[in-house]
């Protein structure tokens, strides 16, 4: 792996992960939130089911400092997410995630691939929305730091499974310098889920 230069995070560090139930996306909060604590940094992790159902729309709201007293609300509020892992292309342009991000503060890693979420399912017309998602997410962001990976088809490509989708959004987003911690205690945090550990080791790499 590169060497990789890690953010500062004196002050509270927001990140937000946005996917859909089912695929893993609250176990990215787990061990971003994890990795921080053997870090000995202050955390919180703060999950937003929305429809607590497979499909639906999910996002983890992720804070880390340099110590638990400049981590004082658990929710990022508007503008407040330095980094976005877009595991779901939808959910990332929907208006509760663009409402957190920043031009010119925050930086985004985005699967280029669309999946439907729940309203799919109750809806059976239901249509991507017609609104340019990938340039709504861009404009929130000031047009710069964003990355769209067509992650779903290269993850499925290296580890024969989708389910490795968000594992390798993480590690896009940590080798390009965009994640304030370090691999060893990310990789620390894998082990200790338990689950999956050598896949999802290798989907991080």
């Amino acid at each position: 792996l590169p060497d990789v230069s890690i953010p500062d995070v004196q002050s509270s560090f927001g990140i937000l992960v946005t996917g859909i139930g089912g695929t893993g996306v609250i176990t990215i909060g787990q061990i971003l939130g994890m990795a921080a604590h053997l870090e000995g940094k202050g955390v919180s992790v703060l999950d937003m089911s929305g429809l607590a159902q497979k499909y639906g729309a999910v996002m983890s709201h992720v804070k880390i400092a340099s110590s638990a007293d400049q981590v004082h609300v658990a929710r990022l509020g508007t503008g407040d997410a330095r980094l976005v892992i877009g595991c779901d292309l939808v959910v990332s342009a929907s208006g509760d995630a663009l409402d957190k991000m920043s031009a010119g503060r925050t930086r985004a890693v985005v699967n280029g691939t669309t999946s439907p979420t729940a309203a799919f399912v109750s809806n059976p017309d239901w249509q991507l929305p017609g609104s340019n998602l990938q340039h709504d997410i861009a404009e929130a962001c000031g047009g710069k730091g964003v990355d769209f990976v067509p992650a779903a088809e290269i993850a499925t490509a290296l580890m024969g499974d989708s389910i490795a989708t968000n594992m390798f959004m993480l590690g896009y987003a940590w080798q390009k310098g965009w994640v304030p911690l370090g691999r060893e205690s990310i990789e620390r945090s894998i082990e200790l889920n338990g689950v999956a550990v050598e896949f999802n080791r290798q989907s991080f790499l």
